[in-house]
């Protein structure tokens, strides 16, 4: 799927399949005269991807499941099946954990993926997001234990270098984010911060921060350039 994409922004060409796919159901893109030149004129230094999870797909009939319910409660399992009739949908993978929100936690793929672009695209990538969602509990004495955070970024850091010796040009990683913050489908109770914010859906939060276990993780972190992972 990623190709549907990457090869208009790096080569400026549409894939040959999903073209025809576009063209099938009426809505491809017009196309005027010089807007392929354009696009092929247009080189990336860089490609920057957020990297959450990987999604492992299988077929699904043009009768088959469209977009299903997402999981937006925390409450682990409610996910439904989503797809694209006659194109794909998504399958469960038995082999990598899930957080409660459901998302795949896959180091692994993150390596395979910066393979693959620097294989096909030969470009340099940064990654623009990555981190890890999930309940966070603050302490009667304000600390916040969030060891399953610091296992989450330790592996994809390792994948990363472990990227790099396969000969990906990583040129940064950007985690997401610094701060907890107010998510437009979580609220407060989906937390992604290094931080702590006291505020909930109920607005009565103090805002005080407080430093979570991987703060001081990831300050280590960045002392020893990942060396740590």
């Amino acid at each position: 799927m990623a190709h549907y994409w990457l090869d208009v922004y790096l080569w400026g060409e549409y894939p040959i399949a999903a073209m025809n796919y576009l063209k099938e159901q009426g809505i491809a893109p017009t196309i005027e005269p010089g807007d392929m030149d354009l696009l092929r004129s247009a080189k990336p230094d860089f490609l920057g991807i957020n990297y959450y999870q990987t999604a492992t797909n299988a077929y699904n009939p043009l009768d088959g499941v469209g977009a299903g319910k997402m999981n937006t409660t925390g409450k682990k399992g409610s996910s439904e099946e989503t797809g694209t009739p006659g194109m794909f949908k998504k399958a469960e993978n038995p082999f990598v954990e899930r957080t409660n929100w459901d998302w795949e936690i896959d180091p692994q793929g993150l390596r395979i993926a910066l393979r693959r672009i620097t294989s096909r695209y030969r470009v340099p990538v940064i990654i623009t997001e990555n981190g890890l969602g999930e309940y966070d509990k603050l302490t009667d004495d304000h600390q916040i234990h969030d060891q399953y955070r610091i296992d989450y970024l330790a592996g994809h850091v390792h994948a990363i270098k472990e990227a790099i010796s396969d000969g990906a040009e990583v040129l940064g990683y950007c985690t997401w984010s610094f701060t907890d913050l107010l998510s437009w489908l979580n609220g407060y109770q989906k937390r992604y911060g290094f931080v702590y914010v006291d505020q909930d859906e109920t607005q009565e939060g103090s805002l005080a921060r407080y430093k979570k276990d991987s703060f001081y993780w990831y300050q280590e972190l960045i002392k020893t350039n990942g060396q740590e992972c």
